[in-house]
């Protein structure tokens, strides 16, 4: 008796709702961190998946709202460090504590931040998400210029987006391997900058 050539059927992987965005969000995140601007698209990440195109539309709207929800959780870390930073009586010191644990935080996620940070410029949906993770400690520089340094908004708004943009970079530097010595080199430095230019002027 002969024997059948044809292969079995491919049985289909269950995903729930919950699980099949999780695999989507992590195979977008190694699209990005393992490429450039121009290769972080749909096609790209679903190709990381066992899931087709078709899918990913079920879980996003677009490719928007998966860089959005890929940076979200970092975005929620910065936004509880800042609300303690711009609530505090010293902020000084309490500025002190937030450049440590942002130090933290983009050790943690050196990859993706870095990816998302230099791709910006050739994308404006990851320049959207950039500015999301830029947004927070802007506003609290600016908040702080304007009370401790009697600075107008728009002069605040400019100074505190150049401390902002100066900080991620410093941080960004550091590295997914930063040692201790070098985190916390890095982490005096900013300090030093943000004292300086946020305390009043003597005399």
């Amino acid at each position: 008796m002969a024997v059948s050539s044809v292969n079995p059927p491919v049985r289909r992987v269950r995903r729930t709702p919950d699980a099949a965005r999780r695999e989507i969000l992590q195979a977008a995140r190694e699209a990005l961190e393992g490429g450039d601007a121009a290769d972080f698209t749909v096609a790209a990440v679903m190709s990381r998946t066992a899931m087709t195109r078709k899918t990913f539309y079920v879980h996003f709207a677009d490719r928007g709202e998966l860089i959005r929800e890929l940076v979200r959780p970092l975005r929620a870390e910065l936004d509880v460090m800042i609300g303690h930073w711009s609530g505090a009586a010293d902020p000084v010191l309490a500025g002190a504590e937030a450049l440590r644990v942002a130090a933290r935080m983009y050790t943690e996620h050196a990859t993706l931040l870095r990816a998302v940070w230099w791709t910006a410029a050739q994308d404006p949906e990851l320049a959207q998400a950039r500015a999301a993770l830029l947004a927070p400690l802007a506003a609290v520089g600016t908040k702080l210029l304007i009370e401790r340094r009697g600075l107008d908004r728009d002069r605040a708004r400019r100074v505190a987006h150049a401390l902002a943009t100066m900080n991620v970079h410093v941080l960004l530097e550091l590295g997914p391997s930063a040692t201790a010595t070098a985190t916390d080199a890095a982490v005096d430095a900013l300090r030093e900058i943000w004292t300086s230019v946020v305390l009043p002027a003597p005399g």
